[in-house]
């Protein structure tokens, strides 16, 4: 009776570790891809993971932007994914600011292709406007 539910943990330990479900990794250094540009004073550093981008996958997304104009506040950023042959609306996603200048969300990529990533930065003197381009695998 006593092997019984030890019986059932390792059954479901089993199963859980072989679904995947058993560990948040953290993405190392080798499954991320960066992405940087400059427009005007502004530099933006994009860091995306995982590292190739498979269709209706969640690809974690964060952002440094440093800025030579000490006068220039951010207020918001933006990402808007784009499939440049395909006219689909994707809504814009709002990054969360989790540091000073660094930003993160979440975007899902709904098909396979060519797409293009759009930042949008407001800041308290203009905004800019920054596309990445990226491949999308099945």
């Amino acid at each position: 009776m006593k092997r019984l539910p030890m019986l059932f943990l390792s059954l479901f330990c089993s199963m859980t570790m072989l679904s995947g479900c058993a560990t948040q990794q953290t993405p190392s250094a080798t499954n991320t891809r960066t992405l940087t540009a400059s427009s005007g004073t502004q530099k933006v550093s994009m860091t995306l993971s995982p590292a190739h981008f498979l269709a209706l996958h969640p690809v974690s997304i964060h952002v440094h932007i440093t800025s030579t104009d000490h006068a220039s506040i951010v207020q918001s950023v933006q990402v808007k994914e784009t499939m440049p042959d395909m006219s689909m609306p994707v809504p814009a996603i709002q990054l969360t600011k989790n540091a000073s200048d660094t930003y993160s969300g979440t975007l899902v990529f709904v098909m396979t292709g060519p797409w293009t990533i759009t930042l949008h930065e407001k800041t308290t003197t203009g905004s800019f406007t920054i596309p990445f381009h990226v491949q999308v695998q099945s």
